[in-house]
C-alpha cells in the first residue's frame, strides 16, 4: 500500500472515538486525530515500508496519526534539515 489516499482512508476506518477522548486527556489536540493506538500505526508502517515521498504526503495531511506514520515510514537518510524544521 503506497497510495496516500488509500492509507488516509484506512487510518480513518481504524479510528476510535474512545481513544480520541483518551488522547485529549493527555493534551493531544484531537481536532485532526482519529484515535488510533501507536501499535496499530507501527504495524501499518511495517506493511508500507520505507517511503520518503509517501511520508511527505502523509505529513501534509495534517492528521495526527498520518503525521506519526510519516515519521515511521520516512527514510532518515533522505530527511533534510529544512524538513525537520517544518
Amino acid at each position: 500500500m503506497k497510495d496516500a489516499r488509500a492509507i488516509l482512508k484506512r487510518l480513518k476506518s481504524l479510528g476510535n472515538e474512545r481513544n480520541r477522548a483518551g488522547m485529549a486527556r493527555f493534551g493531544i489536540e484531537t481536532k485532526n486525530a482519529y484515535g488510533i493506538p501507536i501499535p496499530h500505526l507501527r504495524k501499518l508502517a511495517k506493511e508500507i515500508g520505507i517511503n520518503h515521498q509517501l511520508a511527505f504526503k502523509l505529513w501534509d495531511s495534517g492528521i495526527h496519526e498520518a503525521m506519526l506514520l510519516a515519521c515511521f515510514v520516512d527514510d532518515p537518510e533522505k530527511v533534510t534539515l529544512l524538513q525537520m524544521e517544518q
